[in-house]
C-alpha cells in the first residue's frame, strides 16, 4: 500500500511478533521435520513460563545476541513471550501437538530468539533454572546463555507499523 514519503520498512516498526514451535515427543511425523524442532525428554513447561516473566521489559539483551554481531546498541523491549500447547496441521487430518512459543517485541537481535528459545529448552529439561534467567541478562555474557535453538521452528508472524 501507498506509504508517506520517507517510510522505512525496517526502522518504522512498532513491534514485531515471531513464533518458534517445538515438538516434544519422541517420534515426530517426516512431514513436520523442517517446520519443528523436536526436543525428546518431555520439558517443565512452568518453569519455563517463570523464566519468561524474567525477560519481558526492556533489558540489555547482549546475552542473547549472537557472538560477532554488528549491533551497537543490545537494548530491547520484549513487551510478550507466550508459551502454549497448540497444534498445525497439514493435508486433510494429519496434525501434529506442539509447543509455541509466541515472542512480540519492539526489535530483535541477530538470533536472539533462537538463543531465548534454547535457554528456555535447557530450562525446561533441568539444566538452568529460571532465576539463572536473570543473572544472565545482568551479565551481557553470550556464554552463560543456552544454546541456539535451529532455525526450523522460527517463523517472522507479523510486523505492526
Amino acid at each position: 500500500e501507498p506509504m508517506a514519503k520517507g517510510f522505512n520498512a525496517r526502522y518504522d516498526v512498532k513491534s514485531k511478533e515471531y513464533e518458534y514451535l517445538i515438538y516434544n515427543g519422541s517420534q515426530l511425523p517426516v512431514h513436520f521435520r523442517d517446520l519443528v524442532w523436536r526436543i525428546g525428554p518431555k520439558l517443565n513447561i512452568p518453569a519455563m513460563r517463570k523464566a519468561t516473566k524474567l525477560l519481558v521489559g526492556k533489558h540489555d539483551f547482549s546475552s542473547f545476541c549472537a557472538a560477532h554481531s554488528d549491533d551497537k546498541n543490545f537494548v530491547r523491549n520484549l513487551m510478550k513471550i507466550d508459551i502454549r500447547k497448540s497444534g498445525i496441521g497439514a493435508w486433510r487430518g494429519l496434525k501434529l501437538e506442539v509447543i509455541s512459543l509466541r515472542f512480540v517485541g519492539n526489535g530483535f537481535l541477530y538470533k536472539m530468539v533462537r538463543n531465548i528459545v534454547g535457554t528456555l529448552v535447557y530450562i525446561g529439561r533441568g539444566k538452568m533454572t529460571p532465576v539463572e534467567v536473570k543473572r544472565t541478562l545482568k551479565a551481557k555474557n553470550r556464554k552463560l546463555a543456552g544454546p541456539t535453538a535451529p532455525a526450523r521452528g522460527l517463523c517472522l508472524i507479523k510486523v505492526n507499523y
